[in-house]
């Protein structure tokens, strides 16, 4: 297995997942491989979530603290990408159902030659190497050995 690249994109699911508690300690440990960055509508995405859809607003603290050791691109950022992201997302395979919400993650990871980290697999197909949990970590312990 190839190791992530040196820059690594998280999405909305791995976020909520980090201040759920469950990969916290996997991205603090990423992070000493791998710079970890972000879009401002992940951060969005993952505060909305957590308070309307888990309505779990006291998780809100810890999502803040762990979203402050990333670095955070705004949306706006990557607008010359994005209709180009948009139109390889639709045409992805496993999401061929037109579906274009993630494009600013895809955008961040073709503006910076990153990978992604999701638990979706709306970026296979994309051209972008996309990491799930287990994966990523059994990619980095491979890469210290």
């Amino acid at each position: 297995m190839r190791p992530p690249a040196s820059t690594v994109v998280l999405d909305t699911t791995v976020l909520i997942s980090a201040a759920l508690g469950r990969t916290g300690s996997v991205i603090k440990r990423v992070q000493l491989a791998a710079a970890l960055i972000t879009t401002s509508r992940v951060v969005e995405e993952a505060r909305r979530k957590i308070e309307l859809g888990l309505k779990a607003p006291e998780l809100l603290p810890r999502l803040d603290a762990i979203a402050a050791t990333l670095t955070v691109v705004p949306v706006a950022r990557l607008a010359p990408v994005m209709p180009d992201a948009e139109a390889v997302l639709r045409d992805a395979v496993p999401s061929r159902n037109g579906s274009a919400r993630d494009a600013h993650v895809l955008a961040l990871a073709w503006s910076t030659g990153a990978d992604i980290w999701s638990a979706d697999r709306d970026f296979a197909g994309t051209g972008v190497p996309s990491w799930s949990t287990i994966n990523l970590v059994r990619a980095l312990a491979e890469a210290e050995e």
